[in-house]
């Protein structure tokens, strides 16, 4: 890859064709798009333009390409092997959670989601704090939903927990001689299937294949030790796509093969037994082996740390439920994502998204807790940068800099006042031609 800004070959890891420009750590400007940027990895701020920082020893160099899309948007890239991968800035992909929640709060304006990062806890004043370890900016003293489902700002906080659940227990098991296979299931689907019902009958099979007679036997045959189920959903051109993928954990000796020769009847049998249509042989039950199970619990959950269409997309043009408030952030007029949305949000509503088999956790060593507790935890210890007046988290709000202050908090903490005031003014100056929000 030369740096003088020519245009590379198609990558199929970035999905465009791109112009590019790398810092190479040189600490020399390098243009792309007509603008010299700042490298995400030197800790400069999103949308200031600037010349390149010479990069640390522990940083890669960092490749700045424009994506030839019409909308002349340039974003950062790493080398992986011979091929380019998006570098998501951690500060972009919040900034782009609490947008996305944004969209909830106009949709769902009544529901629990909506008041979450927005109402203070009683008695309490809204604190901005940072981790000591990684230097994060967060909040502390409003109220949090926990909705793995519907808010992108507490499903990113619980999903990064989950991972890190996922991993070690992934780690232990096989520390004890076992393995862990991946096991997907899923179901035909067609447009104007009702999605609830679905996934009521999918929930049956799934413990049709726990409970039942030919269930057990399956499961002895193997020497299952126990299961870690996930629920996912895409939207696409044949409608909804509920799906498990299934950590499997069995002794070292049990064969791939051998999964798939006792899984694949048993979860054709249970979707005819609770009223589904029957799967095919070939795509309804699949089984992989313990890397690629591996690989999903080392990224599982990443979706809502992406940002943009850079995201995780559902196959043949599906979108996950983040993926349709992406479409009625850039389309405000977009009500069949409003609509699909909240039908997704309705049947989803009370539903687990990851489920260990019991006895699981137990035997790994993982503690037992519930999103809500989960949302709540401190990874290590903090730092109280700054404790909000009511009027100026009012005016945090009001502007929408939730994001925006957590930045300016980790790059530049002594410039906190100065940016309060400066939103309370913003507010001031807009209060005369809106009324104020009744639950500030």
């Amino acid at each position: 890859m030369d740096h003088n800004g020519q245009e590379a070959k198609r990558n199929d890891a970035v999905g465009h064709r791109v112009a590019v420009g790398s810092d190479g750590g040189s600490g020399r400007e390098r243009r792309a798009g007509g603008a010299a940027f700042q490298s995400a990895a030197d800790g400069g701020p999103l949308g200031i333009y600037a010349k390149t920082a010479s990069t640390s020893a522990q940083t890669p160099p960092t490749t700045w390409a424009e994506v030839q899309d019409g909308h002349g948007e340039v974003v950062p890239l790493e080398g992986v092997g011979a091929k380019l991968k998006i570098l998501v800035d951690p500060r972009q992909a919040r900034a782009e959670r609490f947008a996305l929640k944004s969209v909830v709060n106009g949709i769902m304006p009544t529901s629990r989601t909506s008041k979450c990062m927005r109402w203070r806890v009683p008695k309490q004043s809204v604190e901005v704090w940072q981790s000591a370890e990684h230097k994060k900016a967060h909040y502390k003293g409003v109220q949090m939903c926990a909705s793995v489902w519907c808010c992108p700002v507490c499903s990113a906080k619980i999903s990064e927990r989950r991972r890190a659940e996922l991993q070690g227990a992934v780690a232990t098991a096989k520390a004890m001689g076992w393995q862990v296979l991946m096991l997907t299931l899923t179901v035909p689907h067609a447009l104007g299937d009702d999605l609830h019902d679905m996934l009521d009958r999918m929930m049956a099979a799934w413990r049709y294949c726990s409970s039942s007679r030919m269930g057990k036997a399956a499961r002895a045959a193997i020497d299952l030790k126990g299961t870690i189920r996930a629920l996912e959903v895409t939207h696409g051109q044949n409608g909804w796509h509920p799906h498990f993928h299934v950590l499997l954990f069995v002794p070292g000796h049990v064969t791939v093969q051998r999964v798939q020769d006792e899984f694949t009847p048993l979860w054709l049998h249970a979707c005819v037994a609770k009223g589904l249509p029957c799967p095919s042989a070939l795509r309804g039950v699949r089984v992989d082996d313990g890397s690629y199970a591996a690989a999903y619990a080392s990224k599982w959950g990443l979706e809502s740390e992406m940002t943009k269409g850079h995201s995780k997309q559902g196959k043949n043009g599906g979108r996950t439920p983040f993926d349709l408030l992406r479409g009625i952030l850039s389309d405000k007029s977009d009500k069949r994502s409003v609509a699909l949305f909240l039908a997704f949000a309705e049947a989803f509503k009370g539903r687990r998204q990851l489920y260990w088999s019991q006895g699981l956790k137990e035997a790994l060593g993982v503690a037992d807790l519930a999103d809500d507790e989960l949302v709540e935890v401190d990874d290590d210890e903090s730092t109280l940068l700054a404790q909000l007046t009511d009027e100026q988290w009012r005016a945090v709000k009001a502007t929408r800099n939730e994001a925006s202050l957590l930045t300016v908090a980790e790059l530049h903490p002594d410039a906190v006042p100065f940016f309060l005031e400066t939103v309370v003014s913003m507010m001031r100056a807009k209060q005369a031609q809106q009324p104020p929000d009744p639950h500030d």
